[in-house]
């Protein structure tokens, strides 16, 4: 047993229970719930890059709406749970080691100290996905393999960014965190409506139009979803604890 966790055995015990009940405890509570939502992330990070790189990769590419929509939230989405499990991973590792606790709290201290609020890494996040969506970049990344691969792979840098900011939201932020970001696509997908310009040139016009329609839908949607469960949270539990 190291030093990590037998501190907090020496901890625990004093309330009464015994070091086989702690170990067990921190096993059944701790260790073994951490590990399978690691493990899942994983498994579905695993799938969604592999369906990516079969025909249903190409599908999504076929058209602007998808490709903006389901391709660059695939990718988004691996780096997201890639950052999960491994932070997940490091939260057993801390556990195990008084080396890997000492790393992990150096990270939470730096990233509370330089990304208070999450802001540089949301920022940054937000900069990384914006420069893949200027239509020249964009244009050249959907016909150069090579561009397209660093693409990929800077979303995905995106989506660890993005789960980096959340770690420093408090719950109610980051309900709020989805709905800034679904307005700023909505709010980009009327400007692919109104604007008489096909700024895609390797998509039609039609195929644009019908790209920030998709925008707006899927903001309207995200809205329909995340707002009654803010709300609920905010004002149900409050009224529920008011005498």
């Amino acid at each position: 047993m190291n030093e990590t966790i037998t501190e907090e055995i020496d901890r625990i015990t004093s309330l009464g229970l015994s070091p086989i009940d702690v170990r067990a405890w921190y096993k059944t509570n701790i260790l073994m719930p951490t590990i399978r939502r690691a493990s899942v992330a994983i498994v579905i990070a695993s799938l969604v890059t592999f369906g990516m790189s079969t025909s249903l990769g190409s599908l999504s590419q076929s058209t602007l709406a998808l490709h903006m929509i389901i391709g660059h939230f695939a990718f988004i989405l691996i780096g997201f749970l890639g950052a999960y499990a491994s932070t997940s991973l490091l939260t057993v590792g801390s556990l195990l080691s008084k080396r890997i606790s000492q790393i992990r709290k150096m990270f939470q201290r730096l990233n509370r100290v330089g990304n208070r609020g999450g802001i540089a890494t949301f920022v940054s996040a937000a900069a990384l996905i914006a420069y893949w969506n200027v239509p020249s970049t964009f244009d050249a990344a959907v016909v150069i393999e090579l561009a397209h691969l660093q693409m990929h792979l800077t979303l995905a840098v995106a989506g660890g960014l993005i789960f980096v900011g959340s770690t420093c939201l408090r719950k109610r932020a980051r309900q709020i965190a989805p709905i800034i970001a679904g307005k700023i696509m909505g709010l980009y997908g009327v400007f692919l409506v109104l604007t008489p310009v096909n700024l895609y040139t390797v998509y039609s016009y039609y195929d644009q139009t019908i790209a920030g329609v998709s925008l707006i839908t899927a903001m309207l949607l995200m809205d329909f979803t995340i707002v009654p469960v803010w709300l609920y949270n905010y004002f149900g539990r409050t009224s529920q604890s008011t005498p």
